[in-house]
């Protein structure tokens, strides 16, 4: 099996990540080949697509956001990330497990015994209404009925985990600053969240494998989860491997990537 060096995967890595010259993409399918970006503070989408783009103008990003194109949502590792709408309404349901468990193991005690599904029912019943919230107004809307956990626990359950929901703008435009308020996903986009498969099947992990490795290729299973921080890719993984070339790194760990997928000489 072909040995890839650090080298190699870098040069890699850069190429997936339009990082080896700036590409003539739309912005918007810029971000879709990035699986998403990281969006934690709200002004690095642009400088990451700046990076990336040629003649980038910014205003074309914030567009998107006020169109509804992209959206500002938890997703990936329980962080907020700048995803297509196409991409949110079809991931968003094969994250909710991973989701509940990253805001559990920071807040396991304080919201333990209580019923998540009656609160996400609860939560979801107050946001119905359209009207954008913050995290406090929405604890606040259901003190009464939650009155023992600690606000932080209570938000971040509902707004990180259990309630699909959207960051509004101005929040995430070009140089403009709002505070986080929240809206139903479903509400923002018009239309619902992609539900998972009845089958046991799982076609959006298999979906995920192939757009992390066009974007970061080529990588191991655990490159994978860490990135996405989803438990049972390797089950998607062997599903479509035959789709797939393997390497090795120089750890000798197993490296899947697509076929046909950049990999430029590490000179």
């Amino acid at each position: 099996m072909t040995v890839l060096g650090n080298r190699a995967l870098g040069r890699a890595t850069l190429a997936r990540q339009l990082l080896l010259d700036r590409a003539d993409l739309p912005v918007h399918d810029a971000v879709a080949h990035l699986c998403g970006m990281q969006a934690q503070e709200p002004q690095e989408p642009f400088t990451g697509l700046w990076s990336r783009l040629r003649a980038f103008d910014p205003a074309a990003l914030s567009d998107l956001l006020t169109g509804r194109s992209v959206v500002r949502t938890h997703l990936m590792r329980r962080t907020v990330h700048l995803v297509t709408a196409d991409d949110i309404v079809a991931w968003r349901a094969r994250h909710d497990a991973m989701l509940r468990q990253r805001v559990l193991g920071t807040y396991r005690r304080e919201l333990e015994g209580m019923d998540l599904d009656e609160l996400a029912a609860a939560g979801r019943a107050v946001m119905a209404d359209g009207e954008p919230r913050s995290m406090a107004e929405l604890v606040r809307a259901l003190a009464d009925r939650y009155p023992a956990p600690a606000p932080r626990a209570l938000g971040e359950m509902l707004l990180a985990a259990l309630v699909p929901v959207a960051q509004t703008p101005p929040r995430g435009l070009w140089r403009s600053r709002g505070g986080v308020r929240n809206v139903l996903l479903s509400s923002w986009l018009g239309r619902p969240v992609d539900p998972p498969a009845p089958d046991g099947a799982d076609p959006v992990g298999q979906a995920l494998v192939r757009r992390y490795l066009a974007a970061f290729g080529p990588a191991a299973s655990a490159d994978l989860r860490g990135w996405c921080g989803l438990a049972g890719l390797p089950a998607a993984v062997a599903a479509i491997r035959e789709e797939l070339v393997t390497f090795r790194d120089e750890r000798g760990r197993e490296l899947f990537d697509l076929p046909e997928a950049p990999r430029p000489d590490p000179d």
